[in-house]
Order: C-alpha cells, then structure tokens, then sequence
C-alpha cells in the first residue's frame, strides 16, 4: 500500500515536471529551406528551423506551427533553444511566394483547435510569433530535354553534310 503511494507520488512528479513552460517576449533567429529542384524530388519540403530565447529564460516550450490552416508539431532539437518543424506538399500545389508559419504555444493552440472545432474565427487566436517563408518555386527542368535537343543537333549536322556532299559530287 505504502509503495503504491509511493509510485504514485513520483509518476505524479515526474509529470508535473514535464509540463511546458510560457515564453513571454520570445526573440527568434529563423533560418528555413525549400526544395528548389523538382526534377530530382518527388514533393517540395519546407524546413523552418528557430533558435527562441524567452525573456524569463524558458527552455522546455512546447510549440505548434500552422501553415495555411493545418497544424504541424515543432520538434525540439538538442541544442537548448532550437526547434524545427517540416512539412511537403507536391509540387504544383506548393505554389512559389510567402508563407505564413504561425507558431502557438499550448495555450493558443488550444484555443485554435477549439475555434476549429466550433467553427469560430481563428484570426482572432494570436499567435506568439510568426516566420514568413518565401519559397521561389520548384525548377522543373528544361522545356526540351537534352536527348531531344542533341538528337535534333545530330539530324541537322546529317542533313548538312548530306546536302555538302551531294553539292561537292554535282
């Protein structure tokens, strides 16, 4: 009875001291990729990577990312204060511009989800910061392949000394 208490006591601990922190002010350096070649990926990926510093010194936030209304988890790295989050989309659908990631803490989103859930306006839901990706379109290689292109070559020069030799044997 007394180690089942006991047992209860520390898992009860051990969770309390695993709940998120809030960061007030938090300051961010970003630093994001996008898949520039689609001839050799079959989806754009886009990584957005966050150092934050929070002014009350927080480092075990817990952070979510929205992008074009779907929510994404933001993974912690192991340096202290770096989080990353990814996604991919297909190529035509990963249009080239800005976009938007809005970051939430567990407190906003919660209330995003919950303004989902009822159908509420979620652009009241303010988010604790946002990094703004500008992804340039995926190149989807040339508009005539190079086998055409040295084939075509390869006819003309045929067709040029043809016609030179039968001007030479005139």
């Amino acid at each position: 009875m007394v180690r089942a208490g006991i047992a209860l006591l520390l898992a009860a601990a051990a969770l309390g001291g695993a709940r998120a922190e809030t960061c007030p002010e938090p300051t961010i350096v970003p630093s994001y990729y996008t898949t520039a070649d689609a001839v050799i990926s079959s989806e754009s990926v886009f990584v957005v990577e966050i150092a934050l510093t929070c002014r009350n010194g927080a480092q075990n936030v817990a952070l979510y990312a929205d992008v074009n209304g779907k929510q994404f988890p933001v993974t912690r790295g192991q340096d202290v204060g770096r989080y990353q989050v990814s996604w991919s989309m297909e190529h035509k659908a990963a249009r080239s511009g800005t976009y938007e990631v809005k970051f939430f803490d567990e407190e906003s989103y919660s209330a995003l989800r919950k303004a989902q859930r009822n159908n509420e306006d979620v652009s009241a839901i303010r988010a604790l910061f946002t990094v703004s990706v500008d992804h340039r379109g995926a190149w989807t290689g040339p508009w005539v392949s190079t086998e055409v292109l040295a084939a075509a070559i390869g006819l003309l020069v045929y067709y040029l000394a043809l016609s030179a030799k039968g001007s030479i044997q005139a």
